[in-house]
Parts: structure tokens; C-alpha cells; sequence
């Protein structure tokens, strides 16, 4: 998906801008057809996506999921990639899947590029002083490659080894941890006062957040999970959740790796909420893995919940993260205190 933030960095060259479609995705991928959305007379990359590469047969289906995807991004060129293992026969691999796509789009192919054994080839231009026939090496250390990497780390931004190591962020801890994260959550729900007025009861929580947000601005400092559980039942309660999507959707950072490190310690029943949050910052942050993979999480837990459905229709349509930040930023019209949710 788009990057919340487009990162303005010139790349012209073929070859840097292969190197860059890890850092355009989040994770270096695998037997992929990876598309990248131009928009303008500025030709700015804009959404970015990944298929798994399939038997030719499917060539066609994907060939007009990419363009329909495309589409909706409101592209006006494409970039395509093919990352791939396949051995180099006869020309480059899946040349006819280049040409599908070539044939689906509505709008002009700039360039589709093969990426295998480091090394990368143009399927749309054969002049060797440019494209010559062995490739050319993929660079890390090159110029625009490593104008990419800068501006996507100092977006906090990582690349990481594969899809699986992505979804695995979001994950929840297992185990001993587990148990002590559960009954921490069991003892912050018995805390809870049904006398506390709706107001204060938000007004005290926010407090905490700045307070826990302060506390881990050392990367030292870690989140016990009394803090963590506190948190994910104070969630429950809509206006509160909605107040942290609004402060998500201003570029809290710090909220952020709260939000990162409670999701990864709530467990279920409890845990639908932090994790739509989770979601919720990783659309805003332009990580669709993350949302998406957040997003079900949360269904697994609540398959009812509203927030999470959103952002998975979101992702759908493919909406611009910046198009979304103020209908979130937006507190939704709800008087109740959190109640626990039904044992599963």
C-alpha cells in the first residue's frame, strides 16, 4: 500500500529502483509480481503491491487483479517487478505474465524488471549498453538505493526478512509470559470502578498514556504487564480508543511503540481492541501487511468488531492513509465504560 508519508528520493535508474522495492514493501520478497503505482508528471511512486507468483495458467487472473488494483490506486504508469528463483532458459521467466499485465493495464508499463541471484534485467528494453544480457547487479550501497534506505529509516521504518516476519510483529506472546500477561489483565479489570464517571475515567487514561509514552521514550525501559493490561482494558471503553486513533493519526510516535509493545503482550479475550489499534497505526504508517495482519487478529478474537472490519475494507479499496486520518481523528459519539468482554 501507499507509504503514509510519500518519500521524496529521485531514482531514474532501473537498477536502484529494483533495490528499493524492499524498502517499498517492508520485507524483501519471494516469488513475487510486485507493482508500483506512478502518479503525476512527477512520476512519484505511490501504492505499492505484492502477488505470489502462481502457475502460468493463472497468469491471466493475475494479470487483471494487478491492473484492477492499479486502477484504483489511480495510477498513471506501473512499474513492475519479478522476483523469482526460476532458472533462465530460453529468455527471462514469466515473460508472458510481464505481458498480461502489459495488455490488462490501462495505463502505460514504464518498465518491468526481473530480480534473481542479484541481479536485475528489463523485460522491455535490450539496448547492452543499459540492459546488457547478463543482467545488471543489484547494489545495495548504490546512490538512490541507499537514498531510499536513509529516508525510510529515518521514518522508522525497517526492512524485514520476508511476509512472515512481518506478520509475525504482530503476533501475541505465548507461554509463561502468556499466563503472567493474563492474569495482570484479570487483576486491572477487577480494578475497575463502576461508579468512576465516564470522563474522568478518560481523562485519568490519557494521563497514563502520556505518562507511560514518557516512560518508554528510553529504549531501555520496558512495559510490565500491568501497564500493558491496564491499558488494553481501558481500550474497551470506544471514546478513549478513539482518542488514541486521533493522536495515532497526528504522527504520535511514542504512542506508536506503546501501542506495538501492549498489542504484543494482550491476549484474548481482551485483546480485539489494542490490536484494531495496531492496525489502525500500521495503515497510517503506510504498513499493510501490519494492518491487515492486525486487523484479523482482532476479528479472531471479536469477529463483530467494527473497527477492525474498517480497516480491512479500507485496505480493500485501497485508500490513501492521508484520506483517512481525519474521519479517525474523529471521536465517535459513545457514553459507556468498558465492560469485559464474554469469555471464549
Amino acid at each position: 500500500m501507499a507509504a503514509a508519508h510519500p518519500t521524496v528520493v529521485k531514482i531514474s535508474d532501473l537498477a536502484d529502483m529494483a533495490a528499493s522495492v524492499p524498502h517499498l514493501l517492508g520485507f524483501r520478497p519471494t516469488e513475487s509480481l510486485v507493482a508500483v503505482a506512478v502518479r503525476g508528471p512527477r512520476q512519484r511512486l505511490g501504492f505499492t503491491m505484492r502477488l505470489d507468483l502462481a502457475e502460468p495458467r493463472f497468469d491471466g487472473a493475475i494479470a487483471g487483479e494487478t491492473a484492477s488494483r492499479m486502477a484504483q490506486a489511480g495510477a498513471d504508469a506501473v512499474l513492475l517487478f519479478v522476483v523469482t528463483d526460476a532458472p533462465r532458459m530460453d529468455g527471462l521467466p514469466r515473460r508472458e505474465l510481464v505481458e498480461a499485465v502489459g495488455h490488462a493495464l490501462t495505463v502505460p508499463l514504464l518498465d518491468a524488471a526481473l530480480l534473481a541471484d542479484g541481479r536485475v534485467w528489463s523485460y522491455l528494453c535490450s539496448d547492452p549498453r543499459c540492459c546488457p544480457v547478463e543482467g545488471r547487479e543489484l547494489r545495495a550501497e548504490s546512490g538512490g538505493a541507499m537514498a531510499m534506505a536513509a529516508a525510510h529509516a529515518l521514518a522508522g521504518d525497517v526492512v524485514l526478512p520476508d511476509r512472515d516476519a512481518v506478520v509475525a510483529t504482530t503476533r501475541r506472546i505465548g507461554g509463561t509470559a502468556a499466563r503472567s500477561m493474563q492474569q495482570a489483565t484479570d487483576r486491572a479489570w477487577a480494578a475497575l470502578s463502576p461508579d468512576d464517571a465516564d470522563e474522568e475515567f478518560r481523562i485519568e487514561s490519557l494521563a497514563r498514556v502520556d505518562r507511560l509514552c514518557a516512560h518508554l521514550s528510553d529504549p531501555r525501559s520496558e512495559l510490565t504487564h500491568d501497564e500493558a493490561a491496564d491499558l488494553v482494558v481501558r481500550l474497551h471503553d470506544v471514546l478513549f480508543r478513539d482518542a488514541l486513533i486521533g493522536r495515532l493519526a497526528r504522527d504520535d510516535e511514542a504512542l506508536e511503540r506503546l501501542v506495538e509493545r501492549a498489542a504484543r503482550l494482550a491476549q484474548p479475550p481482551d485483546d480485539a481492541p489494542i490490536a484494531a489499534l495496531l492496525a489502525v497505526s500500521g495503515y497510517l504508517r503506510g504498513r499493510g501487511v501490519v494492518a491487515s495482519a492486525a486487523a484479523e487478529r482482532a476479528l479472531d478474537t471479536d469477529p463483530a468488531y467494527s473497527l477492525a472490519h474498517l480497516v480491512l475494507d479500507a485496505l480493500h479499496a485501497q485508500i490513501e492513509p492521508s484520506e483517512l486520518r481525519e474521519l479517525w481523528a474523529r471521536p465517535l459519539p459513545q457514553q459507556e465504560l468498558p465492560r469485559r468482554p464474554a469469555q471464549q
